[in-house]
């Protein structure tokens, strides 16, 4: 069984998920530093300790937004579609190739005040950054789950089917 995937809206949906993800992410872990006061430190490169602290959140907070951009893109479809599960998760791989993309490309090759090197990013921010590779992932499928779920008589379970 062939999986169609509507590339032009896997890429707005992608692209708005990830620059809302982003917005979030940042604005969490400033929150996290105002608001939570962490002891200073002498050193003042990124990541700091308040942003160690919050990116244990991160996680739950990509997979309310990757769910609810899967929520987006499958917002038009019936849940007793065949092959939607399937779609789900190869719009799920698509947008965690473009993902790992972006995240190179952003915060490790382009310097800027939040970058990292290859080694921070990739293994200092072990196991965080993988399970918010997973949330990506499976974030579409969790959503078009949640978004509808055919009834046992639509599966054909039970009753008149």
């Amino acid at each position: 069984m062939q999986s169609y995937l509507d590339y032009k809206r896997a890429i707005w949906t992608f692209l708005l998920a990830y620059v809302a993800i982003t917005i979030l992410a940042t604005g969490f872990s400033v929150a996290v530093a105002r608001f939570i006061h962490f002891p200073a430190t002498s050193d003042t490169a990124f990541p700091g300790p308040a942003y160690q602290f919050a990116e244990r959140f991160l996680p739950l907070l990509n997979l309310s937004v990757w769910m609810a951009f899967g929520w987006l893109y499958f917002r038009r479809r019936h849940s007793d579609e065949p092959g939607l599960a399937r779609e789900a998760l190869v719009l799920g791989a698509f947008w965690l190739a473009g993902a790992v993309i972006v995240d190179y490309v952003c915060f490790v090759r382009i310097k800027n005040p939040i970058s990292l090197n290859a080694h921070d990013f990739y293994i200092g921010q072990f196991p965080w950054i993988y399970l918010i590779y997973v949330t990506v992932l499976f974030g579409p499928l969790c959503g078009m789950i949640l978004r509808g779920r055919p009834t046992l008589s639509q599966m054909g379970v039970g009753g008149d089917a």
